[in-house]
Order: structure tokens, then sequence, then C-alpha cells
């Protein structure tokens, strides 16, 4: 019996503990493929704040429902949810509604124990942002940017030119998508760190899907950073262009172009029946016959 209870006893331990591995690695990989673009699981921030001792800043019920939607938070008039809004250049966290409750757990889990030993800030200190490198960019690191952008040059491995989606008010460019951001001051927003860590792995589902399969380089990301560094620097002195207008443009153009070829074939359409001619040349042998 003792042997049998034991054997028991150890099933069960193998079990929990391959039950928590499983659970760390899912939410590794949860946190890299959602959060990586725009936290760190340190104090360093990039888009959004760094993670590192979040689950003692804040309930694990409150870190759900603002990982699920913040906005909805933000509307609700919670002070916490507008605080970090503001404090982050009121960028708008993705909603991420469809994560259950477990695996946002299993995120918070695996970022707790990347900090486990470490000396992290509590929620009564006040954080201080990481040194960062200034990145000198040459010219030619921002004309391959540009042209990477607009589809000059394409992409090593076979992505989608950002055009298609984004506008960015440049002059040497013409305007672009209407489909997501305008990207003319995505790097006063985001700065260096923010746009390599979304070009790189975007958390914004279409674009994730558009560059499934076909990841950027490195040097395309910092060819890009480059470009959208010098069109906010530059932004101001540039032509404004609307997409918009270029489209309802396009689309009048468009409208009276059918309209005059429809003209055209009204004035030619046949104005007499297909038949007339045979019935007045039977109406004129009639009236032959009877004179």
């Amino acid at each position: 019996m003792k042997s049998i209870a034991k054997k028991i006893s150890l099933i069960t331990a193998l079990s929990l503990i391959t039950t928590i591995s499983v659970s760390a690695q899912d939410g590794e990989a949860l946190f890299r493929s959602k959060c990586a673009a725009c936290h760190s699981v340190g104090t360093s921030k990039l888009v959004g704040p760094g993670l590192a001792g979040i689950s003692d800043k804040r309930t694990q019920e409150w870190l759900i429902t603002w990982i699920k939607d913040s906005q909805k938070m933000i509307a609700s008039g919670d002070l916490d949810a507008i605080a970090i809004f503001e404090e982050f250049n009121k960028s708008p966290m993705i909603p991420f509604s469809d994560l259950s409750d477990e695996e946002i757990i299993s995120m918070l889990d695996y970022i707790k124990a990347e900090n486990s030993g470490s000396d992290v800030t509590t929620s009564t200190e006040v954080e201080t942002e990481e040194p960062v490198a200034v990145i000198e960019y040459t010219t030619e690191d921002i004309e391959n940017g540009k042209m990477l952008f607009s589809g000059k040059k394409r992409f090593k491995n076979g992505g989608p030119t950002c055009i298609v989606c984004h506008n960015v008010t440049n002059n040497d460019i013409m305007v672009g998508g209407l489909l997501a951001k305008d990207l003319t001051n995505v790097y006063e927003r985001l700065g260096e760190a923010g746009i390599s860590a979304i070009v790189s792995i975007s958390p914004f589902p279409a674009m994730a899907n558009s560059y499934s399969g076909k990841p950027l380089t490195k040097n395309e990301v910092r060819e890009l950073t480059a470009f959208f560094k010098y069109a906010n620097k530059v932004s101001e002195s540039q032509a404004k262009k609307s997409g918009f207008k270029l489209i309802a443009g396009g689309g009048i153009l468009g409208l009276l172009i059918i309209l005059g070829l429809v003209s055209i074939l009204w004035k030619n359409r046949k104005k007499e029946s297909t038949k007339k001619d045979i019935f007045s040349r039977q109406l004129k042998g009639n009236d032959s016959i009877e004179s």
C-alpha cells in the first residue's frame, strides 16, 4: 500500500510540475506574440511601460479587465487607466478580448517568473527610464527607408508595401492608403524602440497576418525607422496631402466619364422601332393595291 501511495504521489507531483511548466511556456509564447512589441518584461519603456512588478501594482482582476479592453476602462472613468493612457501619449492599447482569463494569468505568471529575485520597483516608488543610446542614421538609411515605404524597393522576404495601408506626408512620395493610421509623426509618438518593436513583431492582427512568414530584416527595420524619424522632423515643411481628397477627386472624375459615355450612347440610340421601315413599306404596298 505504501508503495502504491508513493507512486500516486510521484505521479501527482510530476503532473503538477508539467502543468506549471506548460503554463509558463504558454505565457511566454503569448507574451512574445501579443505584448513584446510594446512592452518589456523588465523596467524598460517601449511604446508602453515595462511590466516588471505589474502584479504588485495592480490586482489580477484589474489587469485582466485592462488587457481585454483598456479603452472601455478609460471610458468608464477608471483613474488608473486614464493616468496610464495620458502618460503614454494617448496611444490606445489593442484590446485582447480573444484571450481567456487563464491565458492572461499565464502571461502575468511569466512576467513574475522573469523578475523573480530581481529588485523590482513597487507602486510607491518612482520609475526611472533606462538611458537609451542615440542611433545615428545616414542619408542612405533614410533614402532606403523611403523607397521601402513607398514600394520603390521591395522587402527581401516579400512583405507588402507600407504605403498600401499607411500614409506619410512627405513631398518625395505619393499619398498613401487610408486603411490604417497615418505614420507622419509616428516617430514622435513611439520613438525608435517602439517603431522597431512593432515593425519587427506586430501586435496588430491585420499587420501580423500580412507579414506572417515574411518578416522584415534587421536592416529593413533600421531603414524604415530612419525614414520615420526624418519624416517626423521635416513634417511641418511638407505640403499636406489628403488621400481622401484624391479618392473623392478620382470618384468625381470617374462619375463624369461614366455620365459622358451614357450621354453619348443615349444620343446615338436608335430612336425608332427596328420594324418601322418594314411596317411603312407594307402600308405603302397596301395603299397601292387599294388604289
